[in-house]
């Protein structure tokens, strides 16, 4: 069980606990005669549409050819580009319809109501904004710089970093060595843009231990979280560090260790 968390961030990241996320997905707000809908991941996505009158669907890429698909066989459907428009035939039955596009594909789950033409605009938090590409860096969907570094760090404390950052062990002989704890694990997960780091630290000691964020800092961090600052005998804790990604280096160079802070103090 995770204790409480300890952000720290020369951006002042300030004194915050991490919460659970929590996105709604397909999410509908009528404004102007305008649907925008918030898709975050692969659930299916309910929308409202005339009964009577055409509905237009705009997405964030092209549709590919033959990539309109529904089970009603009321359903007219055409698409252009990015748009598609549906004629639902004065039915009000619902429908899937599944969409598929030059960069992801989607299921709407389509209920006709007697109700003026809304336009639908889909916007996906997976893409990057405006390129219709598959967003590659997490940070870069969160609303500020101190969101994005607690979003990436609690994408790594549960897992679910994109497959995009590839992880990788840190040889043992690497690992910090000024630290009263143990270091049972080094692994970083590198993506295109940023390199999270995270430290399994094991206390062996006979008394408890204090761990501050200012052990791991070097110049190059962005972010250091720490599961907890006290650690007792037998404990873990776990330090993640958020740098930017670096050039693969070559072979024979060694990555540079962090001063240890407490280096030439008198006992």
């Amino acid at each position: 069980m995770m204790g409480r968390w300890d952000v720290w961030s020369w951006v002042r990241l300030g004194a915050k606990s991490i919460l659970a996320a929590m996105l709604v997905v397909g999410l509908a707000i009528p404004a102007s005669a305008t649907q925008k809908v918030l898709v975050t991941d692969d659930t299916p996505i309910p929308i409202a549409v005339s009964s009577y009158q055409l509905t237009l669907i705009k997405l964030p890429s092209n549709v590919v050819p033959n990539g309109l698909m529904t089970v009603n066989p009321a359903f007219e459907l055409r698409g252009n580009g990015r748009h598609i428009a549906i004629d639902t035939k004065n039915t009000t039955a619902p429908g899937d319809l599944v969409v598929m596009t030059e960069s992801q594909s989607y299921v709407f789950q389509v209920t006709p109501k007697v109700m003026p033409a809304e336009m639908i605009v889909v916007e996906d938090v997976r893409l990057a904004p405006g390129s219709g590409r598959p967003e590659t860096d997490p940070v870069r969907r969160s609303d500020s710089y101190p969101e994005a570094n607690v979003e990436l760090i609690q994408q790594a404390a549960q897992g679910a970093l994109p497959r995009s950052c590839v992880p990788k062990d840190i040889p043992k002989e690497m690992h910090p060595k000024w630290l009263e704890l143990e270091v049972v694990i080094e692994r970083e997960y590198r993506c295109p843009q940023y390199t999270v780091r995270t430290l399994e630290l094991y206390n062996s000691k006979l008394e408890p231990q204090s761990l501050r964020q200012t052990e791991f800092f070097t110049g190059q961090e962005l972010s250091i979280a720490l599961d907890r600052t006290v650690i007792r005998t037998g404990e873990t804790a776990i330090a993640y560090i958020v740098l930017y990604t670096q050039p693969v280096a070559e072979k024979g160079s060694r990555r540079t260790l962090s001063p240890d802070p407490d280096a030439g103090k008198g006992n």
